[in-house]
């Protein structure tokens, strides 16, 4: 028993102390991850590329189909002017629709005119139809008004009844001109809207030809977007759907950098937060930046990872004295901990 006994307390003892050293190793653990994570955590690092606030963005426009063909692009690169051709989608569907169209309201417009003769002549005749009525009328109540005692009882009766169907005669002949006058109005009415409409088909066609064959608005470097689906750079040939980025114009001024931050990243990281900017063309020298906004949207990048990304715009304090090109890439160096007191 006494053996027994001393036993279970050696037991006791050493597991106490095995408790106390893991406790120890335990607590020792936290302190150093958290001291590192504080320590890697200090710095955020982004990638992103320059580009300028003076932009114009190339969207495959909307077609009468599902989707268009881009048929023509500027060279990737390529300086254009404003007013230059940079791109061409295919319109050939558009445009034979229009051809359509116009002949169709070719037809329509001469129909027309003929349906304004035809309708114009139904009225003439209606109109001549009553004035005879109404002669009729005069000479029938001037011989009505013959005083009896100057003609026989028979005559008299033979003038009223003249007349009376005189005067009807008088009322269907004013109604054969309502009729006509409404007819007319109706049916050139419904002439007038198939017109119109034809008319609006054609504004709308010419509209949607007018948006293939895009134009420069300002003068810059072409640079082309990547295909959402295959994540390739998007090239002529390539069938797109309506309001897909395809390329877009940039300025040589007014610079700016272009990033995305992680959505882990992206919390308690605030605007006006002071950066430190490398340019990779550039790589001895390094520039002042501050972000200037951080969008509230978060976006997925499925070719990056699972998770959403903000995109973030950051401006330079002071532009580099340096030839910089929209699409230069750029490393952006964050204090975390600059952010977190701001």
């Amino acid at each position: 028993m006494a053996e027994s006994k001393m036993l279970n307390i050696h037991i006791n003892t050493k597991r106490r102390r095995f408790y106390k050293t893991c406790s120890v190793i335990s607590t020792s653990l936290i302190v150093f991850l958290g001291s590192a994570n504080m320590s890697f955590s200090s710095e955020l690092l982004l990638t992103g590329k320059v580009s300028s606030s003076a932009k114009q963005v190339v969207n495959a426009p909307q077609s009468s189909r599902w989707q268009i063909q881009i048929q023509w692009m500027e060279e990737e690169g390529e300086i254009v002017n404003e007013g230059d051709v940079i791109a061409v989608f295919d319109g050939s569907n558009e445009q034979s629709r229009l051809d359509q169209n116009i002949e169709s309201l070719e037809r329509q417009v001469l129909e027309l005119e003929q349906l304004k003769m035809e309708q114009e002549r139904k009225v003439s005749e209606a109109e001549g139809s009553l004035k005879l009525a109404i002669m009729r009328v005069d000479r029938a109540r001037i011989e009505a008004s013959v005083p009896a005692s100057d003609v026989s009882r028979y005559d008299k009766g033979q003038y009223d009844l003249a007349l009376q169907r005189a005067l009807l005669e008088q009322v269907k002949a004013e109604e054969a001109l309502q009729r006509a006058l409404k007819e007319r109005s109706t049916e050139l009415q419904k002439k007038n809207i198939d017109n119109q409409k034809v008319e609006e088909e054609i504004a709308y066609l010419e509209g949607l030809l007018n948006k293939m064959n895009v134009k420069a608005t300002l003068s810059g470097p072409v640079s082309y977007a990547m295909h959402p689906w295959t994540q390739q750079k998007i090239a002529a040939g390539n069938n797109l759907q309506p309001s897909w980025k395809v390329m877009d114009v940039q300025a040589s001024s007014d610079f700016q950098i272009e990033t995305w931050v992680h959505e882990i990243d992206a919390v308690g990281l605030q605007e006006n937060t002071q950066v430190d900017l490398v340019i990779d063309a550039y790589p001895e020298q390094r520039f002042k930046g501050e972000i200037e906004s951080i969008s509230s949207q978060s976006e997925k990048k499925s070719q990056w990872s699972k998770s959403a990304y903000f995109p973030a715009i950051i401006r330079f304090v002071e532009e580099p004295d340096l030839k910089l090109l929209p699409g230069m890439s750029v490393r952006i160096h964050v204090n975390k901990g600059a952010s977190d007191d701001a």
